[in-house]
């Protein structure tokens, strides 16, 4: 039997930012198999439809069980996946990356 914990992927939401727009900074999801980071983004749009124009302007950071990760990346119950907000300007939150 699974350990509940490695039951669900869990997001967790970081910069100022963000926090802004977002109603739960943390997030628990069930999936029924692996999916591309990109696909979980659509998918449970409920959850991520607010961080949605940072990703479009590519002012995000995505890391899966702490590696820089890309949106085509594949997702699954147990990993933890890190979205931080990359602004454009001097005052942005975190260390400086850009999507590729």
């Amino acid at each position: 039997m699974k350990n509940e914990e490695n039951t669900m992927v869990k997001i967790l939401m970081f910069g100022h930012a963000l926090r802004e727009v977002i109603e739960d900074p943390e997030v628990e999801i069930s999936l029924e198999e692996s999916i591309s980071l990109h696909q979980l983004l659509e998918t449970y749009q409920e959850h991520f439809r607010e961080i949605m124009p940072f990703l479009q302007s590519q002012e995000l950071m995505f890391t899966i069980n702490q590696k820089i990760s890309t949106l085509d990346a594949l997702v699954q119950n147990g990993d933890t996946v890190k979205i931080t907000h990359q602004g454009g300007d001097q005052f942005a939150d975190g260390a400086r990356w850009h999507n590729p």
